[in-house]
């Protein structure tokens, strides 16, 4: 009893340690080194020279979506976590995201969009024709041995 007590105590401390690793995601890392510092993706696509590797992460519905890395070419680009024990070493393309109390304070614009009309009326010149097309018969001649 003692000895296992003495090595699960000799374990703890290892457990706690690569629980705590953060992991971390850096620009130019492979497709094999992201899976080594985050594990196995939960889905994974691949569209044409880009992969997406989608992280399930703790937010939830809350964040609205999964963890993902981005790789060009077996080089990772981007990434944008929502989880707090992941990290993205570069610029993230994702913006910061707002929490609910700040979104529910924020204004909407008090001038509303309004598009610009066109310089010129396009109906001044209409496209519906005036008078009939006239339609020609076809030539009964085949177009081999016609002469222009």
């Amino acid at each position: 009893m003692r000895k296992l007590l003495l090595l699960a105590l000799l374990c703890f401390p290892a457990a706690c340690l690569a629980q705590d690793k953060e992991k971390t995601v850096s620009p130019g890392m492979s497709e094999a080194q992201v899976v080594q510092s985050l594990g196995k993706p939960a889905t994974r696509r691949a569209v044409g020279e880009r992969t997406y590797l989608f992280y399930a992460n703790s937010c939830g519905r809350s964040c609205g979506m999964n963890d993902l890395v981005v790789l060009a070419r077996d080089s990772v680009v981007d990434a944008i976590f929502r989880s707090p024990d992941r990290h993205y070493t570069g610029t993230s393309s994702s913006p910061e995201s707002v929490s609910a109390k700040k979104a529910t304070r924020a204004t909407p614009s008090t001038t509303p969009m309004r598009m610009k009309p066109p310089e010129k009326a396009n109906d001044a010149k209409p496209s519906i024709p005036v008078s009939k097309p006239v339609i020609k018969p076809a030539d009964d001649t085949p177009a081999t041995t016609r002469t222009p």
